[in-house]
């Protein structure tokens, strides 16, 4: 199911009448919300519920049972039980394992299956909610947060349906406190949860699939047909179209959180204002950044153990991050989209403290600054687009050929990429003035302006449904 459909919407209104008329009933909440987020899945991953209900209570299971020993190898031990599960339903589902042993057991006869016709698809949020469990594990283990008492408090923790298929990644530090008690429900919560939902949807329709649908999509189907400056025009909407898909997803996700009294993770922070890649990384997908910083970069010694050792554990954190987008079709790209961001990273530490700034810097440095990093960013995703790395060179060898022409580029087109750009940069008080006076307006008002807001989404979507980038992950 798509936030950006009228499903959703009815989805979401439902959910919120029987959370709240069972406010006063813990478990009987916890289990409405974790049937709701079953459907919500089945409607896109049906065949795949299993492995989230397998994984969980296999976390749950080893949790207790870290929780219940306190003699470090026993620990360790159930710990590792946790890693390997996660990490095999990870890879054996997302990379094609599983694919292959099926297709391998129907050669040797052990399956009546024509080989050539063995297709499993990619269960949908597999990298966000196996990685919400591992960190589950490892954060009891730690001792951070105690082990959950029952199934269901985990099995809601992991398939809050908000959240389920494309993150933000939740701590359970964060969201188990929330779900302990009665829920509450500030005005101010419901206000700030309809206007993220709200800019949720404007950068969904009008900047992130009105871009793809009508430059993007093409210009990667055939880059042949298009001049070199209509590729490089595509390639700044696909920038545009990622942060306004992703960002999108994730208010609608933080808005729908807030209605229920839960407060989610940003995880976002105007990442086309970073000055380098590693303030990029640090402000793009910040709930994956900070939990590969946490649970794989501090783990392997950070920078405690001398300036080799720092880079190696920053360049495979960063790596990382490129091989988690991959799947088995796009693992090629992504293993070149990692190294190059995982160098880019390394190389700008390695620079800055051998050069190190004198003091702040001044306002032509700090456009530059951003500005080359933008560059940077924008010309790596062809990697990141393209299906394949035979796609991604037939991008990058029309773009190089210098040809002229914009025919292609409708003025519509230009007015979506100008705005969505300028909104991205506009000092960020902006953006919480204009909160806080829908925050200020009666209901009536609020009313009003979702209706206003809606019919002009409609108008812009004319109809098309796109799904959301990150569903692939």
């Amino acid at each position: 199911m798509l936030f950006n459909s009228l499903d959703y919407l009815v989805f979401l209104t439902v959910a919120l009448a029987g959370y709240w008329g069972l406010r006063h009933l813990r478990v009987a909440r916890l289990v409405l919300v974790l049937v709701l987020s079953c459907l919500f899945y089945a409607t896109s991953s049906p065949w795949y519920l299993g492995l989230i209900f397998f994984s969980t209570l296999v976390d749950w299971f080893v949790a207790r049972s870290i929780a219940g020993s306190e003699e470090d190898a026993p620990r360790r031990r159930w710990l590792a039980v946790s890693v390997v599960v996660n990490l095999a339903l990870l890879g054996f589902f997302k990379y094609g394992l599983a694919e292959d042993l099926i297709r391998a057991l129907a050669r040797g006869g052990v399956l009546d299956l024509d080989p050539d016709l063995v297709a499993i698809g990619l269960p949908v949020g597999i990298s966000f909610y196996t990685f919400e469990s591992l960190s589950y594990c490892i954060d009891v283990y730690r001792r951070h947060c105690p082990a959950a008492r029952t199934p269901f408090e985990l099995l809601f923790f992991i398939t809050f349906f908000p959240k389920l298929v494309a993150g933000p990644i939740a701590r359970p530090a964060e969201l188990f406190p929330q779900i302990q008690g009665e829920p509450r429900l500030s005005r101010d919560q419901v206000s700030e949860g309809l206007f993220l939902i709200l800019t949720g949807l404007v950068k969904k329709v009008i900047f992130a699939d009105f871009v793809s649908i009508n430059l993007v999509d093409r210009v990667f189907e055939r880059p042949d047909g298009y001049t070199s400056a209509e590729v490089a025009v595509a390639l700044y909407g696909f920038t545009l179209q990622m942060y306004a898909d992703f960002s999108g997803y994730t208010d609608i996700a933080r808005g729908s959180g807030k209605l229920f009294g839960i407060e989610l993770p940003e995880n976002f922070e105007r990442p086309y204002q970073a000055r380098s890649p590693a303030e990029f990384w640090r402000r793009w997908h910040m709930t994956l950044s900070t939990w590969l910083r946490d649970y794989l970069y501090f783990p392997l010694g950070g920078s405690r153990h001398g300036e080799a050792r720092t880079y190696l554990n920053l360049w495979l954190t960063i790596f990382l991050i490129g091989l988690w987008h991959a799947s088995r079709t796009t693992l090629l790209n992504f293993l070149l989209y990692g190294a190059l961001q995982a160098s880019a990273v390394a190389l700008h530490r390695y620079v800055s403290r051998r050069w190190p700034s004198a003091g702040p810097d001044p306002g032509w440095l700090v456009a530059a600054k951003v500005l080359g990093t933008m560059q940077f960013v924008v010309f790596t995703r062809i990697l990141f687009r393209a299906r394949d790395l035979e796609n991604a060179g037939e991008v990058w060898d029309q773009l190089v050929l210098g040809t002229g022409g914009m025919a292609n580029v409708a003025p519509w087109l230009w007015a979506a990429l100008l705005v969505g750009f300028a909104a991205h940069y506009t000092p960020l008080g902006w953006y919480a003035a204009l909160r806080a006076r829908f925050s200020a307006l009666p209901a009536a008002g609020q009313g009003a302006v979702i209706a206003l807001v809606l019919g002009l989404l409609l108008f812009v979507a004319n109809g098309q449904t796109v799904p959301y980038i990150y569903f692939q992950f």
